[in-house]
């Protein structure tokens, strides 16, 4: 197996005065990996998971016109797993549901996710191999006004083989050797960095707990400590960005020179994804002079509108049945200049003749909604 090349790009979109970049963690795909489903329902679940990723994605396009999008990792949920036609397959999946719609002014850089090759000693050979073959180099360097943007496989660096860590451990030291930076360096890691227990996250988090620090199959949910330390002092970052987590937390890092480095772990893009509200960031950079700034942006509450449709429903059915319960005749159609020609009638007590007026009534509502879901549906697998 090859080893990566680390790949740098220094070219006149990276050096321009500004640019604006959109970070984006954990996309996740569903697959039957993630909840151990299978036919109609996981197919459900898919639909309806990706329709929600490509509107987004679709959108923030549109909106944010971004000059560089950097995705944390974690492409898939079960990517390490899969055998090649299958994670082929799951690759042209993800990759119709992150379609750059502007290639000639937007780059896209993908990092690896445990759940893409795994983690430490227990990176899957083939699936690292196969991720640096179809999706790029796990190690990056990018120049983009006037800040250099390090996309490092911690994943790999963590691993005690050295034919795995190679890249990466290269891409450190060469960063060390440089005594004097010629730009602010912002670090990205897949995995968040190794702090104190019980450190708090900031108000941005949806959790009431902070990060945890448990490990398990082909996962870890912090760094080693001495992991986060080599990486810290050897490249002095100015900021870090982390994923894996999939909720917010800001916590600072003390490096050896005294100085702070702020780390902003961005909350998963999906709506599936164990927290209620999706997110991800803006970061803005500027050249001339140095600055950068940062936003937390967050995406539609999804399980709260089908939430709103439940409830739209439900009202739907007790109007029409409150309606027909009355037996007025306004309520149940009858013309209201034919109301005072017509001999009172006793009221008869609900029975299905007044099921059968509500599921009318529920039918015409229906004949308008459900064409106007599809058509809305189809706009965003068209578009």
């Amino acid at each position: 197996m090859p080893t990566a090349i680390i790949v740098i790009e220094s070219g006149a979109i990276q050096l321009s005065h500004t640019a604006k970049n959109t970070i984006i963690a954990d996309p996740q795909i569903v697959d039957h990996h993630s909840y151990g489903q299978t036919g109609l329902a996981l197919r459900l679940t898919e639909f309806f998971t990706d329709m929600y990723v490509r509107k987004s994605y679709m959108i923030l396009q549109q909106l944010q016109g971004p000059d560089h999008v950097v995705i944390l990792g974690d492409l898939m949920d079960g990517g390490r797993e899969w055998d090649d036609l299958q994670w082929l397959d799951e690759l042209r999946r993800f990759q119709t549901l992150f379609r750059n719609r502007d290639p000639r002014n937007r780059r896209v850089h993908i990092m690896a996710g445990n759940h893409d090759i795994g983690i430490g000693n227990t990176v899957v050979d083939a699936a690292l191999a196969r991720f640096r073959l179809h999706v790029g180099a796990t190690n990056q360097l990018l120049d983009v006004a006037g800040h250099r943007l390090v996309l490092l496989d911690t994943l790999t660096l963590e691993s005690d083989s050295a034919h795995v860590n190679a890249s990466s451990r290269a891409l450190v030291e060469r960063l060390r050797a440089e005594r004097e930076p010629r730009a602010p360096r912002v670090l990205f890691s897949h995995v968040p960095l190794r702090r104190p227990p019980h450190t708090d996250c900031g108000p941005l988090r949806q959790s009431l707990e902070p990060v945890p620090d448990r490990r398990g199959y082909q996962f870890r949910d912090q760094l080693q400590a001495n992991t986060t330390a080599y990486v810290l002092n050897a490249i002095m970052p100015q900021v870090v960005f982390s994923g894996d987590d999939h909720d917010t937390c800001t916590v600072a890092h003390t490096l050896s020179n005294g100085r702070s480095a702020v780390e902003h772990t961005i909350g998963a893009f999906g709506w599936a994804s164990g927290v209620p509200i999706a997110s991800y960031a803006l970061l803005a950079l500027q050249a001339d002079p140095l600055e950068l700034a940062l936003q937390h942006c967050f995406l539609p509450y999804q399980l709260g509108i089908y939430k709103c449709y439940a409830a739209a429903f439900v009202c739907s059915l007790l109007v029409a049945a409150a309606c027909c319960r009355r037996r007025s005749e306004d309520c149940c159609g009858a013309e209201p200049g034919l109301i005072a020609a017509l001999p009172p009638r006793k009221p008869q007590a609900a029975g299905p003749h007044c099921i059968k007026r509500v599921a009318l009534v529920m039918r015409d509502v229906a004949a308008v909604a459900v064409p106007t879901y599809i058509a809305c549906i189809l706009y965003f697998y068209i578009v």
